[in-house]
């Protein structure tokens, strides 16, 4: 072998074994390795809407998704002031092996995540907890029409707000079970989510000023999850409200790549926790004239 293309082999094996040791090394690597190859583009197309995508044996399921999509679609567009940036796609799962291999988690207990610009739906969407398959679908792709503008590589909005963003444009959707009232009341109790910068995916590292009690009939992180995630909704229902011009300002700057923090002054002339504390505020204070 000439010398030449025995060094550029060399090199190659090299390069190799450094990234099949760097995928060892870092777990998060190898996951979005694996849902790279696992994209749900991959799938075929749903034969009414090129945007479902979704495995042979979840057919029937794609074909519930590809109904509720148009409206759902609309309902996230109205919301967030403006149509998607491209159409969005959903993958549609029968094999919880294989939905744990594309969500990038290796968890095949999360009902539904977005990725990549894409939504993914387990397979319990369109069987255990079929009732929640309308909401769970449009607070989906309200995480795709916002990661649809913002370019690649932006910083990312604090969760509180694309959750609660995403609670709030699909009319409770991943909240199912806390009314508001429950919200409001937990509020008002002190158990209220700290709106922070931390990584909601973590659900038993969800932060609040006082613990909530435990509901023995419930499974505790899913009432954690849904309560916080109710919380979030409520507030960001609350921004829209007082101010919609502002509201909309600060989507626009989060999708054209803007951070967070100065947007949201910028947009509505005080920082998130300040409007938070008034948000509670306004609770208690309805709480005491009721």
């Amino acid at each position: 072998m000439p010398r030449i293309m025995a060094r550029a082999w060399g090199f190659g094996l090299a390069f190799v074994a450094a990234a099949a040791l760097a995928l060892a090394l870092r777990p998060e690597l190898r996951l979005a390795a694996r849902a790279a190859w696992n994209d749900p583009r991959l799938l075929p197309a749903f034969a009414n809407d090129a945007r479902i995508r979704y495995e042979v044996e979840a057919q029937a399921c794609a074909e519930a998704v590809a109904n509720l999509a148009p409206l759902a679609i609309a309902q996230i567009e109205s919301a967030h002031g403006r149509p998607f940036a491209r159409p969005p796609v959903v993958g549609v799962y029968a094999s919880f092996e294989n939905y744990a291999n594309a969500n990038g988690m290796d968890d095949p207990g999360i009902a539904a995540v977005t990725r990549a610009g894409a939504a993914l739906l387990s397979p319990t969407l369109c069987g255990e907890e079929r009732d929640r398959l309308r909401g769970v679908l449009t607070h989906e792709l309200s995480h795709v029409h916002l990661s649809s503008w913002r370019p690649l590589g932006a910083p990312r909005p604090p969760q509180w707000f694309t959750e609660g963003l995403a609670v709030m444009a699909s009319n409770g959707g991943g909240a199912e079970g806390v009314s508001d009232d429950e919200a409001t009341q937990a509020i008002r109790d002190g158990y209220r989510v700290v709106l922070d910068g931390r990584r909601w995916i973590d659900f038993a590292r969800l932060g609040f000023e006082r613990e909530p009690p435990r509901e023995p009939t419930k499974n505790a992180l899913t009432q954690r999850q849904r309560l916080a995630y109710k919380q979030a909704g409520m507030f960001v229902g609350w921004l829209r409200m007082r101010d919609e011009t502002a509201f909309l300002r600060l989507l626009r700057a989060l999708e054209a790549g803007e951070a967070f923090e100065p947007s949201f002054e910028s947009a509505f002339g005080e920082s998130a926790p300040s409007l938070w504390r008034r948000f509670v505020s306004g609770l208690s204070q309805q709480s005491s004239a009721g």
